[in-house]
């Protein structure tokens, strides 16, 4: 029997606990979050002030869309990145899919130092873990919606801690808003 391997990414080195301080997707409690995919846990490796995970999995195959041009490439070009696994899993519920939550702090062990997450995350696109979608690749207006989306979210409370990003990544794409 194969042991499952748990990962949490993040871009703060030097962990040894992962602190149940996330909310959780399943029933809004502070958790602790990890994934059996280590291609999502290496988008996780981001700042706070860069909260844009546009990555799901369908059929079996992650699936990352770009959402701005270059996307992947301003998020994770010369980002360090740290994969770190539970010392023991036994709070770890699965929660959907590769998502695994711990209403606990975790006790965690470095697993990964990575020097630049860009280049890793190319690494499993070619090894067929993850298929990009690039910007220039999306139908313009699926673009042209998801940007008009994030333009008229921009003052949610869920927002605020990356407005500026999204502002700086967005601002351009999005159609002018106009009054009725």
């Amino acid at each position: 029997m194969q042991k499952t391997t748990f990962y949490h990414g993040s871009v703060i080195g030097g962990l040894d606990t992962i602190l149940a301080n996330s909310k959780s997707h399943a029933d809004g409690s502070s958790v602790a979050y990890f994934t059996t995919d280590r291609v999502y846990a290496l988008v996780c490796c981001r700042s706070r002030q860069e909260n844009f995970v546009t990555m799901g999995p369908r059929d079996g195959v992650q699936h990352y869309f770009e959402r701005f041009p270059d996307q992947l490439k301003v998020l994770y070009d010369g980002k360090e990145g740290f994969l770190y696994r539970p010392i023991s899993p036994t709070d770890l519920k699965n929660t959907k899919g590769h998502t695994w939550e711990s209403p606990v702090d975790v006790p965690v062990v470095l697993a990964e130092h990575i020097p630049n997450v860009y280049p890793e995350i190319l690494r499993e696109e070619a090894a067929g873990n993850v298929i990009v979608h690039r910007y220039a690749e999306i139908d313009p207006a699926e673009q042209k919606m998801h940007a008009n989306y994030i333009r008229d979210h921009l003052d949610d409370p869920d927002s605020a801690e990356y407005r500026a990003f999204l502002n700086r990544h967005f601002s351009h794409l999005w159609d002018a808003k106009t009054t009725e």
